[in-house]
Formats: C-alpha cells, structure tokens, sequence
C-alpha cells in the first residue's frame, strides 16, 4: 500500500497506534473490567508500548515480515489478498513475543519468573492480536491510509 518512504513512516504510526490502543484496551479489560474508564486508561497508559512497537515494528518485524511473505508468495503471481493476510499474520508472530516481553519487563522488570509471566501473557495476547489484525484493525488502517492518500484519477 505505502510507495514513499514518508506513507510507509505514516502507515506504520497508525497501525502501530491502532492496534497499541486496542491490546493495551484488551489487557485492561482483563486486569479491570471493561468500563467506559478503560478506553481514557488506555490512551494514557498506552505509551510505552507504542514507543517500543514502532521500533520493533519498522526494524525487525516490518522487514522480517516482508521477507518470509515473499518467500511463501510472488507478487504479480498469487493473489494479492493471500500475500496481505500472510503480511499480516507473520507481523504478528513476531511482534506479539516483543511486544509481550518488552511489556512483561516493563510491569515486572528483570523478575526470575519473567520468561513464566511472559508466555502466560503471550497466550493470551497472541489470539486476540491475530485476529484483530486480520479482520478488524488492519482493514480499518489500510482503508484509514487509502482515504488520506487517495490517488485522483484523470478522466
């Protein structure tokens, strides 16, 4: 979707945001209880993590991502919606165990029991990160970045 460099920068702060602000919803929902205070809990405690996400995102997960989709799929040859969703599915294997760890250290800092903590709330997170990005916030973003980058056509 992105062809510039500064699109690619925009695209990945509004997924990255997007799908921040929904995990860090999720994990307050199930710590909490959901209320209408977890959606303002969430924005205000989401930061850390978004920070850590667009790193995580824009240099390990982003490349690593496009790489194995193009070993499993060839632009112009399989269908672009398999290599989308393959896009998305390997982002998200790789970003749930960073994002997870990063935020397990965060809470709980350098803890014996933090590899315990970090796949109890890894499966936990992973499922709910797969499926939103698949079919919630990832056609959100990508309609999101296709209204703000609209290509006039010229009758």
């Amino acid at each position: 979707m992105p062809k510039t460099k500064s699109q690619d920068f925009i695209f990945t702060i509004i997924m990255v945001f997007t799908m921040v602000y929904c995990m860090t919803c999720y994990n307050m929902a199930l710590e909490f209880g959901l209320s209408y205070e977890t959606f303002a809990n969430a924005i205000k405690g989401m930061w850390f993590e978004a920070i850590v996400a667009f790193f995580a995102q824009k240099y390990i997960a982003g490349p690593l991502a496009r790489k194995l989709t193009s070993r499993v799929f060839t632009p112009g040859v399989d269908k672009p919606i398999f290599i989308l969703v393959a896009m998305a599915c390997f982002t998200v294997c790789i970003m749930a165990p960073i994002m997870t760890l990063s935020v397990a250290f965060y809470h709980h800092g350098f803890v014996k029991e933090i590899i315990i903590l970090w796949l109890q709330k890894l499966l936990v997170n992973f499922p709910f990160a797969l499926i939103i990005q698949v079919f919630y916030v990832g056609p959100l973003v990508r309609l999101i970045f296709r209204t703000i980058f609209m290509e006039k056509k010229i009758s």
